[in-house]
C-alpha cells in the first residue's frame, strides 16, 4: 500500500504556471514537481510538510518545494468550510545555476528553502502576496513570468517567516520520483507502521546498510531511522486528533510498538507531551 501519491498538475498549452482559486483542501499525503504557493481562504486544521507542522487557519501562506511530500488536515468540525487558492509553477521556469546570477539569488534562496515548507507571518506580506496572485491569471506574455519572478523575490526579501520541517533543507536538489532517494521515502511511508529493517531499506534501492546510510545523511542531514521517527510521530500526529483513539492505539497506529519510546520521540519532535498535544487540538 502506498500512502505518498504523486500527481501530476495540469495546465493549459498557452500558460505555464496555474493559479487556482477556491479548491477544497485534500487529505491524501502527495507530492508533485511543482512548486505550491498556498493561501488558505478559509477553514483550519495541521499543515503537514515533509516530517514537519503547524497548525494553519484562513489568511496562512505557505511555499512547498517540489516533490516534498505534504497534505493538509481539516479541523474535524468544519471540513466543508476549508478551501484554498494555490498557485503551481514549474522549476523549469528557471534558469539553470540561477544561484550564480546576482538578480536570481533570492528567488534562488527562498526556493531552496522551500523544500521544508516555508510559512510567512507577516499580514502585510501576505496581503501583497494574495494581491499579486490574483493578477497574474490576468497578464500575458513576458508580463505574466515576470510577475510571478516578482512575487517570488518580494516573499524572498521577507525575514518574516519560519519552516514547517525541522532543519535546514539539506537536499541538494528536489529529487525525481525515480531516484534512491525518493525511492526510500516512498518505501519508508509505505511500510512505517512495521518494523523496518536497515537492511530491507537498502535491498530497495541496490546499495549497502553502509552505503545507504551515508548516501541518506548526505541527501538529507539526518540519519535514516530517525527520518523514520519523524514520519511516524506525523502520522500519530493525525490520529491523535482522533478523539475515538486512545493515545496507545494513536502510537501503535503510527508504527510504534513501546509506549514509553513513543513518549519519547514524540516529545524529542514536538517539544510537548501527545497529552499536552492533544490539549492544545482541543481533544480531551
Amino acid at each position: 500500500m502506498r500512502l505518498i501519491e504523486h500527481r501530476r498538475i495540469l495546465q493549459s498549452a498557452d500558460a505555464s504556471f496555474v493559479c487556482r482559486t477556491d479548491l477544497p483542501f485534500s487529505a491524501p499525503l502527495h507530492y508533485h514537481d511543482e512548486y505550491e504557493l498556498i493561501y488558505v481562504a478559509s477553514g483550519r486544521g495541521i499543515e503537514f510538510v515533509d516530517s514537519g507542522f503547524a497548525p494553519y487557519e484562513a489568511g496562512s501562506l505557505t511555499l512547498i518545494g517540489g516533490n516534498t511530500p505534504h497534505l493538509h488536515l481539516c479541523d474535524r468540525t468544519q471540513p466543508a468550510a476549508a478551501s484554498c487558492e494555490i498557485l503551481y509553477f514549474s522549476p523549469r521556469l528557471f534558469p539553470a545555476e540561477m544561484e550564480h546570477i546576482p538578480e536570481y539569488r533570492t528567488v534562488h534562496a527562498l526556493l531552496s528553502r522551500s523544500l521544508c515548507g516555508i510559512r510567512f507571518t507577516s499580514e502585510r506580506d501576505i496581503a501583497e502576496a494574495v494581491s499579486r496572485m490574483g493578477r497574474l491569471p490576468e497578464a500575458s506574455g513576458v508580463a505574466r513570468l515576470l510577475g510571478l519572478i516578482e512575487l517570488l523575490d518580494r516573499l524572498g526579501s521577507t525575514p518574516e517567516t519560519f519552516c514547517l520541517s525541522p532543519g535546514d533543507p539539506f537536499r541538494q536538489a528536489p529529487c525525481g520520483v525515480d531516484e534512491p532517494l525518493r525511492q526510500i521515502e516512498s518505501f519508508l511511508y509505505a511500510h512505517f507502521r512495521r518494523r523496518i529493517t536497515l537492511e530491507e531499506v537498502a535491498a530497495q534501492v541496490g546499495l549497502t546498510p553502509t552505503s545507504l546510510c551515508r548516501y541518506f545523511r548526505k541527501r538529507t542531514g539526518r540519519t535514516l531511522f530517525r527520518f523514520l521517527s519523524e514520519i511516524r510521530v506525523s502520522q500519530a500526529c493525525r490520529l491523535l486528533a482522533r478523539p475515538d483513539l486512545t493515545v496507545a492505539q494513536a502510537a501503535a497506529e503510527a508504527g510504534f510498538f513501546n509506549l514509553s519510546h513513543f513518549n519519547k520521540q514524540f516529545r524529542s519532535l514536538i517539544r510537548q507531551t501527545p497529552t499536552e498535544y492533544r490539549r492544545r487540538l482541543g481533544i480531551m
